[in-house]
């Protein structure tokens, strides 16, 4: 980020651009408009979508002599710098490995969107340490386990995390529910009485983490698994997909996530089959009166569910 933004600030001239680099595919250029505003710029061969603006970013499209198209990112408000640079350095790394030039549009404007919907929900922070470690495991299990069961398009696909349904994962017939505890961790809490209940046979998945330093070569975190994961998607819109599901999760690939506190090493992965024998709580079993249920599973006392 610091880079990014000592580029912005190296500019003196007013409508001075510069482009990110030679090996991008997207002509995106960074630069000062007319109005001396820091800017993310694009040319595009395809006319993009009208977009809002929000109390950050002024937007505009337009059309040049040559019939290409432009769409600006314009900072409005100087307080949001270093909000700003986040916003540009994810639009030039998530487009960096899109294959088809013709989606550039779409893409950028689709990814805007999803910043925009964060911002006006107030998801800018970093997320917490219980967000980082429950995500990270539930990438670990997308990239471990379902990417070689199920190819990494389906995969990606079939993750419902961050849109908040019951289960994490819903794959053809069946579905997965990720819990992440430390290595030392004796039980799982499970939030909701739909998260296990399923007329479908599932999977309650435990994965225990603890974390590490950066010297452990064990050592994973969020940005080096999106890295991973993202790199090997090969269609452009599931990896669309991907990056704009993981930005309504409130997460994007931030450098404070490199630090050694959000570094974890996956000691072990455990798979639990539930079934109409799995030890849970049912929902025609409980009152009509109780709406919301939260509790604990013992791991010692669904050792028989585990697989082998």
């Amino acid at each position: 980020m610091a880079d990014l933004r000592n580029v912005f600030e190296s500019f003196e001239q007013l409508d001075s651009y510069k482009r990110i680099d030679n090996t991008h595919p997207l002509d995106l250029y960074i630069g000062k408009d007319e109005l001396s505003r820091w800017t993310l710029l694009l040319l595009t061969e395809i006319r993009p979508a009208n977009i809002l603006p929000s109390k950050m970013i002024s937007t505009s499209v337009g059309i040049r002599k040559d019939k290409r198209w432009t769409l600006t990112f314009s900072l409005v408000d100087d307080t949001y710098m270093d909000m700003f640079v986040l916003f540009c350095s994810d639009i030039i790394d998530t487009s960096r490995s899109l294959k088809n030039k013709s989606k550039a549009a779409s893409f950028v404007v689709n990814r805007y969107n999803e910043w925009r919907e964060m911002w006006a929900n107030s998801r800018g922070a970093l997320l917490s340490p219980e967000e980082i470690k429950g995500l990270l495991g539930e990438m670990v299990f997308l990239q471990k386990y379902l990417a070689p069961k199920y190819g990494i398009e389906q995969a990606v696909m079939s993750w419902t995390g961050p849109r908040r349904l019951p289960q994490d994962f819903i794959v053809n017939e069946t579905w997965y529910e990720v819990k992440t505890i430390s290595s030392s961790g004796s039980e799982v809490i499970i939030s909701s009485v739909e998260q296990l209940d399923s007329s479908e046979t599932g999977e309650l998945v435990v994965i225990h983490a603890d974390k590490t330093s950066p010297s452990d070569t064990n050592a994973i975190g969020l940005n080096n698994l999106y890295s991973t994961i993202s790199a090997s998607i090969l269609d452009d819109d599931v990896k669309a997909w991907f990056s704009n599901m993981l930005l309504q999760y409130g997460y994007y690939p931030r450098p404070e996530y490199e630090s050694a506190e959000y570094l974890f090493e996956v000691k072990k992965i455990s798979h639990y089959t539930v079934d109409s024998t799995f030890p849970c709580l049912r929902r025609d079993a409980i009152p009509v009166s109780v709406m919301k249920v939260k509790y604990s599973l013992l791991l010692a006392a669904i050792s028989s569910h585990r697989k082998e």
